[in-house]
């Protein structure tokens, strides 16, 4: 199967329309006709995952996060950036990005994590302009209010969470209505707050956000970047093999150790 093919497959779920303005998403580097039986899908394009591609021949990255953002104005082996792409190339390995797009589609990211947490019923948080059932992070209603304390322990069970981090008034706090946007989200607690939720889950908060959001008497667990969007896999690797291509699932570690 060509590149080209594969890509179709996903983006008839995922359409690259659905990602934001901003976002560096597609095919990053490659060649569309290159013939592929076996794929590897990635949160991130480290060097550790360049390398873990190489020793299992394999020749089509997926990530999550685009390895190229900003224009790029030289590609040698003096920078990181320059050292990651000659290697690709040099290797015949070609990167498509996943980002925005499978955020904001149904069956995305922010709905895998509802899956996981046992939630049916949701909203978006934010919608798309054009299309009201695409958009930035998904928010909820509990069935019955319960307190911050216990469901922080939930979230830690069902998403296997070691640590997380929480700015709140009070754990005892009872909680009713509940949003998340995975990966660095925190951009959105102002609409969290005209919504009316209770409870704002990401990742990647900053102290002053976080401070203006507990004056206003938003609760908020941070979650971290990597721990919300590590099953980005799990995702993928159902359609991929409906098309018959040997998938591998490898995430370089989280960027942060607990200790």
């Amino acid at each position: 199967m060509i590149i080209k093919e594969i890509i179709d497959t996903l983006e008839k779920v995922f359409p690259l329309s659905n990602g934001e303005l901003w976002d560096n998403i597609g095919l990053l580097i490659g060649d569309y006709n290159a013939q592929i039986d076996k794929v590897q899908v990635s949160l991130d394009i480290t060097e550790n995952v360049i390398d873990y591609a190489i020793q299992n021949e394999v020749k089509f990255i997926i990530s999550h996060h685009p390895m190229i953002f900003s224009p790029i104005k030289q590609i040698n082996n003096r920078n990181l950036l320059g050292r990651k792409i000659l290697k690709l190339i040099e290797n015949k390995i070609a990167v498509y990005s996943m980002h925005t797009n499978l955020d904001s589609s149904p069956f995305g990211l922010n709905e895998y994590i509802l899956n996981l947490l046992g939630v049916e019923e949701f909203k978006i948080l934010d919608e798309n302009p054009n299309d009201r059932e695409v958009g930035i992070g998904r928010y909820f209603v509990l069935k019955n209010k319960i307190s911050l304390r216990e469901y922080a322990d939930i979230l830690k069970s069902k998403l296997e969470l070691e640590n997380i981090r929480i700015t709140t008034n009070s754990l005892d706090t009872k909680i009713g209505r509940i949003a998340i946007v995975n990966g660095s989200g925190m951009e959105y607690w102002k609409r969290a707050l005209e919504l009316g939720i209770d409870l704002f889950i990401t990742g990647d908060v900053k102290y002053h956000d976080g401070l203006d959001a507990l004056e206003r008497k938003l609760n908020i667990i941070d979650i971290g970047h990597y721990n919300s969007e590590k099953n980005f896999g799990n995702i993928l690797k159902k359609y991929l093999e409906k098309i018959n291509l040997d998938v591998i699932i490898y995430n370089d570690r989280d960027l942060f150790i607990n200790y």
